[in-house]
């Protein structure tokens, strides 16, 4: 396959400038990344993408683009800017940055794009940044247009998208040329098996959180005696299953779900293909949590060395890993969600988790009619993040829209996806940021 070939041509297109100001730089380039799954996957593309261009770079990852990091930037004064997944949602922050820019980002586009940007976005290539491509596919749309051998980065763009959430109900658009890309050079491989991890079934269940299974995520004794129950020994490998045992597991898994009110994509999620990574001795799922627990356990730079190839780097990634699936665990189980006439929130002391939260408590239990907001305090100000579903989408929901507007109300800033977005507002804000969502989005979906 040709690379360039398999690439919708206006996201050629709009790659060309900003490969062609790459080429030409000859100062350091500063990258700004964000620090989640695909803000890391995107800036690990990109680093390699430059160190193959025998260029120089200093690469930091921040938990949002905001006010703060743009005086950073001026005070160093860089020949220039490369943000990735993050930017297109802040251009009226980018127009105070006094050094020129790139961006590389897949979040929905607000304001004028100032003269000192050059952005390459997939909504304005045509892709579907919300489904279609994350911030590493586009990064690596950059990295095939400056040179076709970075194909290699194709499972590196998967975990990035897989981490955004793109690999529910399959490849897509961008995503799907890139893993056929994967597939072609035998980066990538599908196996059917059960999203399970563990030694053994009963620790698999125990420590489960995509299917989170309600009472008995995070309980080791009531996932054995659940095992125990379809007749299953909770100390068998949970990659042996086989035959009727698998079927009867499956069964099991299906009926709990529902009965617990997960949605009808999570459902589907159990039979879907699992894509292995023979290259890396893992799946694209399993990479990407490994990646993203690094990022949220305020690890950035395993993360991106993990993704560079540093054996360490994965040991300490898989510790964090470890570590962030049992918090996750116990924060789950003692969120308090509230509910208000068009939204349900809560609120947690670790702001790097609460789109996951937000995520994971929407898919799987809670009122799916509703969309999900969770704040957290960091610096003296109050972090937000939000999900909704796809059929709120299809109801004209808009998150973006709702953090963007409501969080101008307090003298914040806000920004995203429909589907999923963010905001920073004061601290004493939250009240007011709060009761303008929940009009906000009445008003979206005609509550």
């Amino acid at each position: 396959m040709n690379p360039a070939a398999a690439m919708p041509q206006p996201l050629a297109e709009a790659a060309q400038p900003l490969a062609d100001r790459l080429r030409e730089i000859e100062q350091p380039v500063r990258i700004i990344g964000h620090y989640d799954c695909d803000g890391l996957t995107s800036s690990a593309i990109l680093v390699q993408t430059l160190l193959r261009l025998g260029k120089r770079f200093h690469l930091s990852n921040v938990l949002s683009l905001a006010p703060g990091v743009i005086e950073r930037l001026n005070r160093e004064a860089p020949a220039l800017v490369l943000f990735t997944d993050l930017g297109s949602g802040y251009m009226d922050l980018l127009a105070q940055l006094e050094a020129p820019a790139l961006v590389v980002d897949h979040h929905l586009p607000q304001g004028e794009v100032p003269g000192n940007v050059l952005e390459l976005n997939a909504h304005k290539a045509g892709v579907d940044g919300n489904r279609e491509a994350s911030a590493a596919s586009v990064a690596f749309a950059l990295a095939l247009t400056l040179d076709e051998a970075n194909r290699d980065l194709a499972p590196i763009a998967l975990a990035g998208a897989c981490g955004d959430r793109q690999m529910t109900g399959g490849w897509k658009g961008w995503n799907l040329e890139i893993a056929n890309m994967a597939t072609e050079d035998n980066y990538l491989k599908e196996k059917q098996q059960l999203p399970l991890h563990g030694a053994s079934l009963a620790e698999a269940l125990a420590g489960s959180l995509e299917p989170y299974l309600v009472g008995v995520s995070g309980q080791p004794t009531a996932a054995e005696e659940a095992l125990r129950e379809i007749g299953l020994d909770p100390t068998a490998a949970s990659d042996g299953l086989a035959g009727e045992e698998a079927a009867r597991l499956a069964d099991w898994l299906v009926l709990k779900l529902l009965e617990q009110g997960a949605g009808s994509e999570q459902c589907e999620q159990l039979f879907a293909p699992s894509y292995q990574l023979p290259g890396w001795g893992c799946t694209v799922s399993e990479l990407a949590s490994l990646v993203d627990a690094s990022g949220r356990q305020d690890d950035t730079s395993t993360g991106i060395a993990l993704l560079l190839g540093s054996t360490a780097a994965r040991s300490r990634a898989g510790a964090h890993e470890l570590a962030q699936r049992k918090q996750l665990l116990a924060l789950l189980s003692a969120a308090k969600f509230e509910r208000r006439n068009a939204i349900q929130h809560f609120s947690t002391s670790e702001p790097a988790l609460k789109g996951t939260i937000c995520g994971l408590a929407l898919g799987y239990f809670l009122d799916r009619s509703l969309p999900t907001i969770g704040l957290s305090p960091r610096d003296g100000e109050l972090i937000v993040s939000s999900r909704a579903t796809p059929e709120l989408i299809e109801r004209g929901l808009n998150l973006a829209e709702v953090m963007s507007q409501s969080a101008g109300k307090c003298g914040g800033i806000g920004g995203g996806h429909a589907i999923a977005a963010g905001a920073t507002v004061p601290l004493d804000a939250e009240e007011q940021f709060l009761a303008a969502a929940d009009e906000q989005v009445a008003a979206q979906l005609g509550l």
